[in-house]
């Protein structure tokens, strides 16, 4: 008797929380192994190739060196995945592969064959589901090298699957990895991205790794991550210390492997002279958005290589808002976090826009030109003097002013998101102060815009510890 216990039942997938599979299911497992190759040129082999409804629970792979994986699911334009086969496995810089466990992927090196090295067992557990079609295709884009003959220029995979009848119980949310590489990223007091996504969906994981090339100052003294949530309509702020803190360290980071979070490698030439690899996976605390995110981490000019692991519903996109997509930013002012000083009127209130960066240029850092997507205005990441340390970044105060074009009169609501004290002015007039200590809201205003040109100004602090976000959205309704 065929027993119908398991008919629409889901189960809660382990390593991703947010993500329920149907329990209702055939296990399959299908096998690569391809003739080993002795000529350079570049080819690729499709591992997995299936029509239907499933999930990918488990891949093994021999090979990662010289190897570009791209993952297709249920007939997406462009693939959600496309990177160096190490990287999307935490083996960052394409360093010697070294030892990891965690609960997305373990990595397993052959220390006790000294006649093979760098050829680990890459072992994948997030969970990859589909409700049409699965398509995983290894691209092998370096010549062996002849080190192992017979082995080398070869394809050896397994992949693990779960065939579901259906999708009727299937998570709608689709797995994507983002992947970028910055040699050097940006100076300090800038940022670098990690991940931008448009629609709905919730981030799973993070990998970075950092090669040391500013000697200056220890690694991780970054100003941490900045991760801006739905800027389209609520916005959310989640703002981090330091790299090594928001992983889950302390006065640096040491080789730990943990299910959650770990540095799986880490080499020490002393305090100014480290680099490392460190991860954070999401599980008991996914960060999920309803229309966007866009995540970030302060920069130094150091060599940075990430991988955000995300899941997206499909076909979910951000609405387009009204707002600038360019500021410029003047700051520092000094007495920032006393109130009578912040009301104080500065020089540049009474300079146009256009005459900022002429009037102020004996001072290289005093006026930046920063970019605003879905209305974020990130203070706190544009491009200060990078010699300030984050001390400075509290008791202090910026303006930013920008222009926006009307094609008639109108009345408009600004939605203004931000924390501590704001200033705003529309076209020179003054349309509002407000002190909100230490607690990021949003507020609508009545403003309007007239024909033509219309001039911004912003007046920001931010008081109380450096720790504290510093971001604005800014969005006209």
């Amino acid at each position: 008797m065929i027993s119908d216990y398991f008919q629409n039942r889901t189960m809660q997938d382990p390593a991703v929380s947010m993500i329920q599979l149907p329990m209702k299911f055939k296990s399959r497992r299908t096998n690569t192994a391809t003739v080993p190759k002795t000529t350079p040129e570049a080819y690729y082999v499709d591992i997995f190739d299936v029509e239907g409804a499933g999930c990918i629970r488990h891949i093994w792979f021999l090979f990662a060196k010289g190897r570009r994986i791209e993952i297709t699911v249920d007939g997406a334009e462009k693939p959600q995945v496309d990177m160096p086969l190490k990287s999307f496995f935490g083996i960052m810089h394409d360093w010697t592969p070294y030892f990891i466990d965690n609960a997305a992927f373990t990595v397993l090196p052959n220390y006790e064959t000294p006649q093979m090295p760098g050829n680990p067992g890459y072992n994948l557990w997030l969970p990859i589901p589909f409700s049409q079609s699965c398509r995983i295709r290894l691209y092998v884009d370096q010549p062996p090298d002849g080190r192992v003959n017979g082995l080398h220029g070869s394809v050896c995979t397994m992949v693990d699957w779960h065939q579901y009848e259906d999708d009727r119980s299937l998570t709608p949310f689709r797995f994507h990895a983002e992947h970028h590489l910055y040699k050097p990223a940006p100076a300090r007091n800038s940022a670098y991205q990690i991940a931008d996504v448009d629609g709905t969906g919730f981030m799973a994981g993070v990998v970075l790794g950092s090669r040391q090339r500013n000697y200056t100052d220890m690694i991780y003294h970054t100003g941490g991550m900045s991760i801006l949530i739905d800027g389209e309509n609520q916005p959310n702020v989640i703002r981090g210390t330091n790299m090594e803190d928001d992983f889950g360290f302390s006065w640096g980071f040491h080789v730990k492997n943990g299910r959650w979070i770990g540095s799986p490698y880490h080499k020490w030439g002393g305090h100014l002279d480290q680099d490392g690899v460190i991860y954070r996976f999401f599980g008991p605390d996914p960060i999920a958005f309803d229309s966007s995110i866009s995540f970030s981490c302060g920069s130094r000019d150091d060599e940075i290589e990430t991988v955000a692991y995300y899941y997206k519903v499909p076909d979910t996109e951000s609405s387009p808002v009204v707002t600038p997509t360019q500021w410029l930013i003047s700051g520092f002012y000094e007495n920032g976090d006393d109130w009578d000083n912040f009301n104080t009127a500065e020089e540049i209130e009474s300079i146009p826009l256009d005459q900022w960066t002429a009037h102020f240029s004996d001072d290289t850092y005093f006026i930046r030109k920063v970019s605003a997507n879905r209305g974020w205005i990130d203070f706190r990441f544009s491009g200060i003097d990078p010699q300030l340390h984050a001390g400075h970044f509290a008791g202090r105060s910026m303006y930013a002013s920008a222009i926006l074009d009307s094609d008639v009169d109108k009345d408009m609501t600004l939605r203004l998101s931000f924390d501590d004290w704001f200033k705003v002015w529309v076209n020179g007039q003054l349309v509002g102060t407000w002190q909100n200590d230490s607690n990021f809201e949003t507020i609508r205003i009545p403003v309007q815009l007239k024909k033509g040109r219309n001039e911004f100004l912003l007046k920001s602090n931010n008081i109380g510890h450096e720790w504290n976000s510093w971001v604005a959205n800014f969005v006209l309704e």
